[in-house]
């Protein structure tokens, strides 16, 4: 994660006692899945700004499942307004496709998974993790 971030990339990882440690106490059963959770680290100046602000930030994503990205805050408005209290609006967003999603469930194992290829490539991704197999870490 720490060659990716910021970008766009969603890493879909293990949940753990290192969620726990960020602070979301009862909230953990309701974020992500039974077993995993999605992370992004967007590139974007107004969002780093506002987590700078309020720490992590559990949201889902900005378009209805199935339909195409929302690139503007507009597109949201339309989508999703009736479902939201609010809408951060800055504009274009400075990618013009969704993030590439990558399942990170089995990593310890060797192994990543493409989920959808999107801004980043999925070639990329797999030379990103060569390297970073290759690199020592230390978890949480």
């Amino acid at each position: 994660m720490d060659m990716v971030y910021p970008g766009g990339i969603s890493c879909i990882v293990k949940k753990g006692d290192w969620l726990k440690k960020l602070g979301v106490g009862p909230a953990y059963e309701f974020v992500g899945t039974t077993d995993s959770i999605m992370i992004r680290v967007p590139d974007h100046s107004v969002t780093a700004h506002l987590t700078d602000m309020t720490g992590p930030l559990a949201i889902t994503s900005a378009n209805p499942s199935g339909e195409s990205d929302s690139t503007h805050h507009d597109h949201v408005i339309s989508r999703l307004s009736n479902k939201l209290d609010a809408v951060l609006c800055d504009g274009n967003s400075n990618e013009l496709v969704g993030s590439t999603v990558v399942i990170c469930t089995k990593i310890d194992e060797g192994s990543i998974t493409i989920l959808r290829e999107g801004c980043v490539p999925a070639a990329k991704i797999m030379q990103i993790f060569e390297t970073a197999k290759n690199m020592e870490y230390s978890v949480l």
